[in-house]
């Protein structure tokens, strides 16, 4: 993480939550909770100079603010050019344009060959990724390169948006046991996830993306675990019918992996019906083949 995005972090915290740069600081007669000047903090907010993580850690407390938040904002603030690539890979996927991956992936290789900077490197491999589960050309995805994910998956201490993408085009290519480790790791951490809406729906996806894993590998212990933290982690009072639908699909799927084909076929009818009532008669077709060709 570049560290000279730091204090600017800290000032929109500060801000946000309508502490002083004195508040902030502990610096003001009378404070029981002195970190260092209100001057200090002034020129570590504007890049002029930094301060030791101690004393971060001192001012992050006086303002309400736990460290593993505040490197949440740190890793957003850092992130939003490789968003947008991996939002148009979302797009290029559901328009299922290879080329259009594939040219997108030949920038960013080339950008990472230039620069050296890593975060190239990774945004480069998802797309290939992506490129090798669909078998285009020769594109394949080597050992070192999934040993370089899961090591740099495993060495980051909060996912931000931009690991949990990293982790979704990778699943065809972890080991099992790597993927429910990381699946569980992340749904252990839902508390810290909640507070960012935006951050919890990519949780929600990834989930729902390994359930569907372990189900198509037959792994009952894996997928009926996952299955359930799904369920927990779109309980909600307010209405949504898009993960309600995602979910319904995902759990259909299992209850025909475990031989309950009667449960599983009530949850795709109502499912197709839903479908054909919103003009997606396509789509109903296919659910309801899902049925009949098992």
């Amino acid at each position: 993480m570049n560290q000279s995005n730091w204090g600017y972090v800290f000032r929109e915290l500060r801000e946000a939550k309508n502490f002083s740069l004195s508040k902030a600081a502990g610096d003001y007669q009378g404070s029981t909770n002195y970190i260092t000047s209100k001057v200090q903090v002034s020129r570590f907010e504007r890049g002029i100079s930094d301060i030791t993580l101690t004393k971060i850690s001192g001012l992050l407390e006086n303002i309400g603010v736990s460290f593993e938040e505040y490197l949440y904002h740190i890793r957003s603030y850092e992130q939003p050019r490789e968003i947008s690539l991996v939002e148009h890979l979302g797009r290029f996927q559901e328009l299922n344009q290879l080329d259009k991956i594939e040219e997108q992936h030949l920038i960013l290789a080339n950008d990472y060959q230039k620069t050296k900077q890593r975060k190239f490197y990774w945004l480069a491999l998802e797309f290939k990724a992506y490129l090798a589960l669909k078998n285009f050309k020769d594109y394949e995805i080597k050992a070192e390169e999934i040993n370089a994910v899961s090591d740099y998956l495993f060495s980051v201490l909060e996912w931000g948006e931009s690991e949990i993408f990293l982790f979704g085009e990778f699943i065809p290519f972890l080991s099992e046991k790597q993927v429910f480790d990381y699946a569980k790791e992340v749904v252990n951490r839902t508390e810290f996830y909640r507070q960012f809406p935006q951050h919890k729906q990519q949780v929600v996806l990834m989930i729902r993306d390994c359930a569907l894993y372990f189900i198509d590998k037959t792994m009952k212990e894996e997928a009926n675990e996952l299955l359930k933290d799904y369920k927990n982690l779109i309980a909600s009072p307010i209405v949504d019918v898009y993960n309600r639908k995602e979910y319904k699909f995902v759990e259909g799927k299992y209850l025909l992996m475990v031989g309950k084909k009667q449960e599983a076929q009530q949850i795709f009818e109502f499912l197709a019906q839903m479908y054909e009532l919103l003009d997606y008669p396509e789509t109903a077709e296919m659910i309801r083949k899902i049925v009949t060709n098992k």
